[in-house]
């Protein structure tokens, strides 16, 4: 039996025990995680095999921190997709990988939010997140990205070296007063936001992580902008709300590091052979230039006209 298949059948050992028959594994995917729904229950089996292989005790820690914050959001109003009630959540062990059981979402069709629906999603996130108590790494997310930096260091490309040159200058402002950090998502982009017949919720809460005041809102506009310009809609529609220079410069500072932390990061992962190389060159054609534009806006202390 494959690994994959081993793994399977000691989920549904535990669903058997849990009382759950006649259970048929259906996958829905394989990459970091290994997702299966129960059929015909609403469950989905979310088995870190990654991160498990990586580090099991911190994957342990991870799933079980994605289930405090999924309930503490509930909690709070915010749209998100839950552990399962009709078995224990989890975390549990199986030989050394971790997995948690989450409630099953049906494909659903959604129009996409519009941007004051986006901004108002993203802002009810932030604001569910501020008193979560759990312990919150501080810079996780960012930090994951210091290493790609540091293999980028010796790359000849000398578009890759100006990203490197600007991400050390947002590294140190990033640390100059860790007390003003804020806990937030972390990876809070459109493809974490998920259609429900209930609407849009919220998902993948492993990134959670302390950092920059707006860190939320740029992760979920930083890309969308990076390709569509200053004048995407979302990002011209936050610009409009924000109506003094230090929420204005907070803003752009959180947007230009998020596009240096995907860019790096990407590159990083894509030249070692673990991701999309053509996505990762196209975000690097296109950065420095969008960081520019940021510094322009910040600089006339206005928004896009």
């Amino acid at each position: 039996m494959s690994v994959k298949g081993k793994l399977i059948s000691e989920v549904l050992l535990i669903a058997e025990k849990a009382g759950l028959n006649k259970v048929t594994p259906i996958e829905l995917s394989n990459g970091a995680n290994l997702i299966i729904h129960l059929d015909p229950h609403p469950i989905v089996a979310r088995i870190a095999t990654v991160l498990s292989k990586e580090d099991a005790a911190y994957a342990y820690k991870i799933l079980d921190r994605e289930l405090r914050v999924a309930r503490h959001l509930q909690s709070k109003g915010v749209p998100v997709l839950l552990p399962s009630d009709p078995i224990d959540a989890g975390p549990y062990d199986i030989g050394g990988t971790w997995l948690t059981f989450w409630e099953y979402v049906p494909q659903t069709h959604l129009k996409p939010p519009s941007p004051s629906e986006a901004v108002e999603l993203v802002n009810t996130l932030s604001l569910g997140m501020k008193d979560f108590s759990c312990e919150i790494p501080l810079l996780g997310v960012w930090e994951r990205t210091c290493e790609s930096v540091n293999r980028l260091m010796n790359h000849p490309d000398q578009r890759i070296q100006a990203l490197l040159d600007m991400f050390v200058t947002a590294d140190r402002q990033m640390r100059l007063d860790t007390s003003l950090l804020i806990p937030c998502h972390g990876d809070a982009h459109t493809r974490n936001l998920l259609p429900s017949p209930e609407g849009w919720i919220w998902a993948d809460f492993e990134d959670l992580s302390l950092m920059p005041a707006y860190w939320d809102l740029a992760s979920f506009v930083g890309n969308l902008a990076l390709f569509s310009g200053v004048q995407e809609p979302t990002f011209k529609y936050i610009l409009s709300q924000i109506n003094n220079g230090p929420d204005l410069a907070a803003f752009g500072f959180a947007v230009t590091a998020r596009i240096l932390m995907s860019t790096l990061g990407n590159l990083d992962f894509a030249l070692s052979g673990n991701g999309d190389l053509e996505f990762a060159f196209k975000q690097l054609e296109l950065a420095e230039d969008f960081i520019h534009q940021i510094d322009l806006i910040i600089q006339g202390n206005g928004g896009v006209h």
